[in-house]
């Protein structure tokens, strides 16, 4: 969670990475990249990566989604898949991080129970209202949801998702009633504040940037450190002093446990490769988002400090998922 421990992330876009010969009769078939979410959600990010990953590797990266359970029924199967390289997961921070915060009965633990490869792609949440509500920044907000306390209310995308923790740790810190209007998806939230129906939404600024640029969202702040580069003019909430710590979704490369380690060094540094191009780093960014470059024991670290982090937050506000 706290992004700001530069040194858990290891971010080492500006080092060259050393050669690293390709591991001896691997990979011999396709590669099947698992994302534990229907098409059309942060499995862009994969698609994005996958050609040139496939012309690095000498197979096709196949990218293959398998939603359900919040990745709990992906993230199984990825751990019992043989562990030779040739099946891998590309997931987000709520399946790998938040799940085993908030499922009492969780069928694994993907942070124990998986081997990192990467943390490869960020994207920082932005706070968004309705432009005819009467929020205009942040302070406002605040002082406003404070003042008529059970008034105001947010749509919630998903239930146990970044966005709903981070909202709730919020409320919790400034003794905000605020309560959640809860959606089955993104979009349908997005519409809610789009008609005024609700008029606060804690968004993923890739999601929400079209109807930010639109003008049917009005963007108040995001929650990484710095400003976005695609939102120069919006403040951040710890420039204003809202949050101590930054939030931002992430998405990673995992494989099962016992897969080779040179194989699981081959993968991160061709990852970082092309997270290194200047085609990857432009269509990332085009959608709000950007690429991290770290190697698997970065990641780990990291995994298990944002694990450690939501399981706090939800403890704290009494957050579980049936």
């Amino acid at each position: 969670m706290r992004l700001s421990r530069r040194t858990a992330l290891g971010v080492l876009a500006a080092l060259p990475l050393p050669a690293l010969a390709q591991p001896r009769g691997w990979p011999t078939r396709p590669i099947r990249c698992v994302v534990p979410s229907a098409a059309g959600g942060y499995e862009v990010y994969a698609r994005i990566m996958a050609p040139r990953l496939s012309e690095l590797l000498g197979q096709p990266l196949v990218v293959e989604n398998k939603p359900g359970a919040n990745g709990n029924i992906a993230m199984p199967e990825v751990q019992r898949s043989t562990p030779d390289g040739h099946t891998i997961m590309f997931g987000h921070i709520g399946a790998i991080t938040i799940n085993t915060a908030i499922f009492p009965n969780m069928p694994l633990d993907p942070v124990a129970d998986l081997a990192a490869i990467a943390v490869a792609v960020t994207s920082p949440l932005v706070w968004v209202v309705n432009p005819a509500s009467p929020f205009t920044s942040m302070p406002q907000l605040v002082a406003k949801v404070k003042a008529e306390p059970d008034k105001w209310r947010y749509a919630l995308p998903s239930s146990g998702s970044v966005n709903h923790l981070t909202v709730e740790d919020f409320k919790r810190r400034h003794a905000l009633d605020m309560p959640a209007v809860p959606y089955r998806t993104t979009p349908q939230a997005q519409v809610a504040v789009v008609a005024g129906e609700v008029p606060i939404m804690l968004d993923s600024l890739g999601a929400g940037y079209g109807h930010i640029a639109g003008g049917r969202f009005r963007a108040l702040a995001v929650t990484s450190r710095a400003r976005s580069e695609r939102l120069p003019e919006v403040p951040s909430m710890v420039e204003l002093g809202l949050d101590p710590r930054e939030f931002v979704a992430w998405y990673a490369f995992m494989a099962p446990k016992a897969t080779p380690p040179e194989i699981v060094q081959h993968l991160n540094q061709v990852i970082n490769q092309v997270l290194a191009e200047e085609q990857t780093i432009t269509r990332l960014r085009d959608l709000g988002a950007a690429p991290r470059r770290t190697t698997p024991a970065e990641s780990l670290a990291f995994m298990r400090t944002e694990q450690a982090g939501f399981a706090t937050i939800a403890r704290a506000g009494n957050i579980q998922v049936e």
